[in-house]
């Protein structure tokens, strides 16, 4: 049985209901819903939330008398969501599940244009193509884990003292059609530091995004720095990372997409590309940051 629930998603923005941090609510593609599941679900477990099929974060937030709603849910939205109505289910143990409508807003994210007579990947060999998707697979294999891991309470902190080359969701189209729809933000700086403390799940070099680390903050979010010049000796696979403990050193390794000097100017530079994957989907890391503290 499948209720659908009609409270008001306004709940979220009640100072007296949220005494924990969350991410910048922004329901629309890349971006994040933020959405308090009501008391009525008639259960002290944590509830199981779906949202296109994908588990999504759960946590439990302190409880007030002023509050209809216990457990909270972050949910990532992926970029080729389309604007509208899409729901959100949640499951129950006496199998009388519920329905969230969540309201996904239009994109407003940058697009541009580019004209090129120049083939692409034309020189890829099949060993690169395959690594290509080697790449892509390992990624979302772990990314789509759920660790025991408890995520922080505070705002993440900045990457990097640099600034903003390249924003998130910026949409190259080659001729007409897509070419990139960008999954992280392009930072510049000298060294990346993590926004958080969490595990280190992945020190690989990639294809294109070339020295990689990849950290599960838990329940499944996680946060990917590339293109790095070189990784801090004393981060290593498999062992915590503390808040604030630097990573590498940013720099430009891994290959790139050459279709001109247009397309490449701002992607040859040295700099961070940092993605933030919420319950296997990339979002906009800008929502996770504490923008008063630089």
């Amino acid at each position: 049985m499948l209720l659908v629930l009609g409270f008001s998603l306004s709940a979220i923005s009640r100072a007296d209901t949220i005494s924990s941090y969350k991410p910048k609510p922004d329901p629309m593609p890349g971006g994040v819903a933020v959405i308090e599941l009501p008391v009525s679900l008639g259960t002290e477990e944590e509830p199981v939330v779906y949202f296109q099929g994908r588990r999504v974060f759960v946590k439990n937030h302190p409880y007030n008398q002023k509050s209809d709603n216990r457990w909270i849910t972050w949910v990532g939205i992926p970029l080729n969501t389309q604007p509208g109505k899409v729901p959100l289910l949640i499951e129950q143990p006496n199998g009388r599940n519920r329905e969230i409508m969540i309201n996904i807003r239009p994109s407003k994210h940058s697009e541009r244009y580019l004209v090129s007579r120049k083939p692409i990947q034309k020189n890829l060999s099949a060993a690169q193509q395959q690594q290509i998707m080697n790449d892509a697979d390992l990624i979302k294999r772990l990314t789509q884990q759920r660790s025991g891991l408890k995520p922080d309470t505070r705002p993440f902190m900045h990457p990097t003292r640099g600034e903003v080359i390249r924003p998130f969701g910026d949409q190259t189209y080659l001729n007409g059609e897509l070419l990139d729809s960008h999954n992280g933000i392009d930072l510049s700086g000298q060294r990346a530091n993590a926004p958080a403390g969490g595990k280190v799940v992945l020190i690989k070099d990639l294809f294109y995004g070339g020295k990689t680390v990849l950290i599960d903050h838990g329940r499944g979010l996680f946060t990917q720095y590339s293109h790095l010049a070189s990784v801090n000796v004393r981060v290593r696979e498999g062992q915590r990372i503390r808040r604030g403990e630097e990573i590498g050193k940013i720099g430009r390794s891994g290959h790139r997409i050459d279709i001109g000097k247009d397309y490449a100017a701002d992607i040859t530079q040295p700099h961070l590309h940092w993605s933030v994957s919420l319950n296997g989907v990339f979002v906009n890391p800008e929502l996770f940051l504490d923008k008063a503290a630089r």
